[in-house]
């Protein structure tokens, strides 16, 4: 059996010697190929490579966004050489895990991939983002206007440390200092986003924010909320609610707009994301959905869209957004 392991060395919580150790001796029987990529060039050549030979399984050592990024290259390898995706399975090792939450994977290294031999094979749904004719995927949650900028808050300020620490440029001190913080920042995980979406509340510009959401066959309107959540998931970065019955294998998504409109709201809004109520909130409406599209109603401001902790579209003026049924297996524990 031909088992394909990605680690990325870089991931919140990953220790790299010790993720293959303990996998090597969980799939001893297994013919095991590891690779832990530092470019996206490196991860499209491995992922190539282990595709065309018809890999049994792929292991995936990382968060939400190491997963994004490998099922987004995976989809561009299977539409540009029509080789099948493998079934993959998670080993928890980032700043959010939600996925793997979800999922119910453990966080105990050896019985995450031991669901390669035990387990079973369950089919979610993903979400496919389109941006000015560029498409992206996602499995978790997204959104734009307040949620995008925590993420790309978060990551910046997380990239920002890490470039810091190593730069050779720095005095030693401030290495340490930035060293010591970035260290600090990936033992936070998830808490990073509560976080800055403090300081993203406390940022934001209201000024031209304006969309226009439109959802077939249903209803066309116009919106300045500056919280829009798409969610394949219940929860985000484990402490966030948005959608309480959201299932990631119905064949929709849960919509959650929100149009508060000062900080004491946007503060209301997210202890209620927290909570799993923000829905009952009289400023916000949610729907289940197929399909739907965004675009901005001013150039001025353009949109940015975050998935699995990532910003998959930046600086686009339109977006169309729909849920892909059952379109890729996760190999999870046998109940």
């Amino acid at each position: 059996m031909r088992v394909s392991i990605l680690i990325n060395p870089k991931a919140g919580s990953s220790n790299q010697g010790q993720v293959e150790a303990i996998v090597r001796e969980a799939l001893f029987r297994c013919d095991l190929h590891f690779a832990a990529p530092k470019t996206l060039e490196e991860l499209d050549l491995f992922l190539a490579h282990e595709m065309l030979n018809k890999t049994n399984a792929l292991i995936i050592c990382g968060g939400d966004g190491t997963i994004n990024v490998t099922f987004q290259t995976m989809i561009r390898i299977h539409e540009r050489l029509g080789f099948d995706m493998p079934p993959v399975t998670l080993v928890r090792s980032g700043t959010a895990n939600d996925l793997a939450e979800r999922m119910g994977i453990s966080t105990k290294i050896h019985q995450a991939v031991r669901n390669i031999l035990e387990g079973t094979t369950k089919n979610i749904d993903v979400i496919e983002v389109t941006g000015d004719g560029k498409k992206s995927y996602m499995l978790t949650n997204g959104g734009l206007g307040l949620p995008a900028m925590t993420a790309e808050m978060s990551n910046d300020f997380r990239s920002y440390l890490q470039k810091r620490s190593d730069c050779p440029k720095a005095t030693l001190a401030f290495k340490f200092l930035a060293k010591q913080s970035y260290s600090m920042v990936k033992k936070m995980g998830p808490q990073i986003y509560s976080m800055m979406a403090l300081e993203a509340i406390r940022t934001w510009d209201p000024t031209d924010w304006n969309l226009e959401v439109n959802i077939p066959n249903k209803s066309k309107f116009e919106t300045t909320a500056p919280i829009i959540l798409v969610n394949n998931q219940p929860n985000v970065a484990s402490t966030f609610t948005p959608a309480p019955f959201t299932s990631n294998t119905d064949g929709t998504m849960n919509l959650l707009i929100s149009e508060s409109s000062s900080q004491a709201e946007h503060v209301r809004t997210a202890l209620n994301i927290r909570r799993g109520t923000a829905a009952r909130l009289p400023y916000s409406k949610s729907y289940e959905l197929k399909e739907f599209s965004l675009k901005t109603k001013n150039s001025k401001r353009p949109l940015t869209f975050f998935g699995d902790g990532e910003v998959l579209h930046k600086g686009v003026s339109e977006l169309t957004v729909k849920c892909l049924h059952r379109f890729l297996p996760i190999v999870v524990a046998a109940k």
